[in-house]
């Protein structure tokens, strides 16, 4: 009877959920609430199922839910949700309906502002304001256009963003000026994730340690008799390191300080990124800092408008509060990293140097010069980054694009995509993720035929102008193991059609699916990823395919290879406009909407000239090396030709090849260029 009951319990408890859901998502303005009802209660997984379901239908939906399931996920870490996730907030962003979701759009624009930068903010706000429909494709576009595999439904730079938002809110809490409830080093957080070193205190005034240290830093105590135009003794000398020393304590705040240092996030050699924060003097709240500066309170750099202040015999002579201050606190920051060391130094120079009353302004200038050499390193680093993908080794990639008309003179594109992912394999295999047998990894060696558990895809993805996809095209190329860094390993040929200036992606993914394996890191991607790439671009204009005008496809140049024929051509086609030294350079191209003759036949001539090209790039036009003019009748107004050019004498080095083509019937003409690189 027990068993029965419990029986009776478990359905009883299933048909509630069931009704529950089906009831939520035939009332969809009732859902957002529901679920943040289950959530108090602690039912996390009813909440997003509730939530998951209301979306489900076609239409409208309450934004909120989706910004909402997408942080209870990755503030919970729940991996087996991160694809529904995706999908939830990008209808979040593109199919809001109502004051409740207009209100949410607007909040999730603050919570990417970090991320954005200012002209995106202000380009979004406006659209906001306005309510123009192009806002929630824009932010979606943003998004999609940092997704590292975009041809899987799961985005992982937009789940890393939500994880580090869900960190800051419950790290960052010394006090809450952002829109995160957080302070300012949630802002940086956000953006690039941990930093490489972190060193926080606070800055210390000692009494027992002014006078030796005010007579270290100005090197002899004449200096300052000088400045004070005083006999040199001992009680005069005392008195001005009272007065100095308590100039000192009147501006200094023993501020609490925070120094974050990125050595990787610019892509560009250089000197480390740094951020500093710390007390603000002004409000006492923890902030940002746009230098050490920063914590010297304003008065200390101006203090000769009090004219009763103790210290106004220093200021004349232009030796300020502050510019003791900058000495105490750059030397006591001066062990965290060489920028600040050098600045010091730099600090104590200038000083030396000076003469009496050349001290005006000194430490004005200084504080502009330290905030413009932090701002510029700053400036050198992207707007954000994924610390995720850096996790994961890059495949190296590339595209090529070829335009061109079919049979039925319609534009077409043919993209070639070309990726290295042996190195992303070796690493895998080498870590003994994909070791199961005794084979050797030896040039020749096909890795997918091999380590079946392994998979290597290539992805072309074609979106219209809400970012939506509209086009997905997949191959899974072999993998061959060269050992030569200039070979493609691995080739896929995509032929898509070409209406107009479409935004596209190209992917590459290694997975290896052995069930004994390990993922490289605990990341937002797949736990099978072993290796990623991805380029986004924008296609080129299409050819025109009016009948009455003649067109030219893009020239595709290579040299005679049997055993290296690349599709859909009999020769291998040379991508990267390389062609070796002594072979014969092939040119493949095609010419439309070629008039017919009163004998139905059409005619054009095509002449080809090859100029070499020096190192700044320029063509030297008056030093042709091959010229040749030739002559095609045909019986098709479209003709596809292979020409063989002899370049056996062409010596190594830089050349464009230059095609000139015209209709003789028509007289109208076409020039296509390309430029070539003979290699040893």
């Amino acid at each position: 009877m027990l068993f029965e009951k419990s029986v009776i319990s478990f359905f009883a408890t299933l048909l509630f959920v069931a009704f529950t859901v089906q009831t939520i998502s035939a009332q969809p303005q009732r859902a957002y609430e529901r679920g943040i009802e289950e959530l108090y209660r602690g039912n996390t997984t009813l909440a997003l199922d509730l939530w998951y379901s209301a979306y489900e239908r076609a239409g409208g939906v309450d934004a909120r839910i989706g910004f909402e399931y997408i942080r209870v996920v990755t503030e919970n870490r729940m991996r087996s949700y991160y694809e529904p996730a995706s999908e939830v907030y990008f209808r979040a962003l593109t199919d809001g309906e109502g004051t409740h979701s207009r209100v949410a759009l607007r909040q999730e624009i603050e919570r990417m502002k970090p991320v954005i930068g200012e002209g995106i903010y202000r380009q979004w706000i406006n659209w906001w304001d306005d309510q123009n429909p192009e806002l929630g494709a824009d932010m979606r576009g943003y998004w999609v256009q940092q997704d590292p595999t975009p041809a899987q439904v799961i985005n992982e730079r937009l789940i890393e963003h939500w994880e580090r938002i869900a960190i800051a809110k419950n790290r960052f809490k010394k006090n809450n000026n952002t829109v995160f409830g957080t302070d300012d080093r949630a802002l940086i957080f956000i953006r690039y994730g941990e930093p490489d070193r972190i060193n926080n205190g606070i800055l210390t005034l000692q009494s027992a340690n002014i006078k030796p240290w005010i007579s270290r830093q100005l090197l002899h105590e004449q200096k300052l008799d000088e400045m004070q135009n005083r006999d040199k003794d001992t009680a005069a000398d005392e008195d001005v390191f009272r007065r100095l020393q308590n100039a000192m304590y009147q501006f200094h705040r023993y501020p609490e300080y925070e120094v974050w240092i990125y050595e990787t996030i610019s892509d560009l050699q250089g000197d480390p990124v740094i951020f500093l924060f710390g007390t603000d003097v002004r409000n006492d709240e923890f902030r940002l800092q746009t230098s050490l500066e920063g914590f010297i309170p304003e008065r200390a750099f101006h203090i000769e408008r009090d004219s009763e202040n103790d210290a106004l015999e220093f200021t004349r002579a232009g030796f300020t509060p502050a510019l003791m201050l900058q000495l105490l606190y750059y030397e006591q920051l001066a062990g965290i990293d060489p920028f600040f060391e050098n600045r010091l130094n730099q600090l104590r120079d200038r000083i030396l140097d000076q003469r009496e009353d050349a001290y005006r302004n000194l430490d004005l200038a200084f504080r502009s010069e330290s905030a413009e050499l932090i701002q510029q390193r700053t400036i050198r680093a992207p707007r954000e980054k994924s610390t995720y993908q850096e996790m994961i080794p890059k495949i190296p990639v590339h595209v090529y694009q070829y335009r061109f008309l079919d049979e039925d003179l319609e534009p077409t594109i043919l993209t070639y995509l070309e990726s290295f992912a042996q190195e992303a394999f070796l690493i895998d295999y080498h870590r003994g993720n994909g070791r199961n047998s005794d084979s050797d990894i030896h040039p020749g060696l096909n890795v997918l035929d091999e380590f079946t558990f392994y998979e290597l895809l290539h992805n072309l993805q074609t979106y219209d102008s809400q970012w939506r996809i509209t086009e997905s095209n997949q191959d899974d190329p072999p993998l061959v193991i060269t050992f030569d860094d200039n070979e493609a390993n691995s080739n896929s040929v995509f032929i898509s059609p070409h209406k107009r200036r479409a935004y596209q992606s190209i992917s590459v993914v290694l997975l290896n699916h052995n069930p004994d394996s390990r993922a490289l890191q605990e990341t937002p991607f797949s736990e099978a990823t072993r290796g990623w790439n991805k380029l986004q671009f924008r296609q080129p204009m299409p050819l025109k395919s009016h009948p009455d005008t003649l067109e030219v496809a893009d020239l595709i140049l290579g040299y005679p290879d049997e055993d290296h024929k690349t599709e859909p051509f009999n020769f291998r086609v040379a991508n990267n406009q390389i062609i070796p030294f002594g072979e014969t350079l092939l040119l493949h191209f095609e010419v439309y909407n070629l008039e017919r003759m009163a004998n139905n036949f059409t005619q054009f001539e095509l002449t080809y000239r090859i100029f070499p090209v020096d190192d700044d790039g320029n063509v030297l036009t008056d030093q042709t090396e091959f010229i040749l003019t030739l002559n095609f009748t045909n019986e098709e107004r479209r003709v596809v030709e292979d020409l063989e050019i002899e370049t056996a004498e062409l010596l190594p080095g830089l050349y464009e090849l230059v095609v000139y083509i015209q209709d003789t019937v028509t007289e109208q003409n076409r020039e296509r260029r390309i430029r070539f690189e003979v290699v040893e």
